[in-house]
């Protein structure tokens, strides 16, 4: 299972918005759907940087990221893929 929780300003209208997928394909997939195809799967990369946040019980924190939005080349234009959520496999789901 991972979960996947898209970015916004406030931590809580974010993890409103979270939600499990058996794998990383099917959120991979529900990510793009979601863009309206804005960009590919293929385009998705998760950062291999973990990290802890305690305030949400989620143990192994990754950016999940696109390298492209449109025409736009993030990887050209900036040098790295541009974050838009996050995602984890070690959690907790509050319900």
């Amino acid at each position: 299972m991972i979960i996947y929780r898209p970015h916004r300003g406030k931590l809580i209208d974010s993890i409103a918005e979270a939600k499990e997928f058996n794998n990383e394909d099917e959120m991979k997939k529900y990510i793009v759907e979601e863009w309206d195809n804005y960009f590919s799967m293929e385009d998705i990369v998760i950062y291999d940087e973990i990290r802890k946040d305690d305030r949400i019980g989620w143990n192994d924190v990754r950016n999940v990221c696109t390298k492209r939005f449109g025409i736009q080349d993030n990887i050209s234009e900036y040098g790295y893929p541009q974050c838009i959520g996050m995602c984890a496999t070690d959690y907790k789901m509050e319900r």
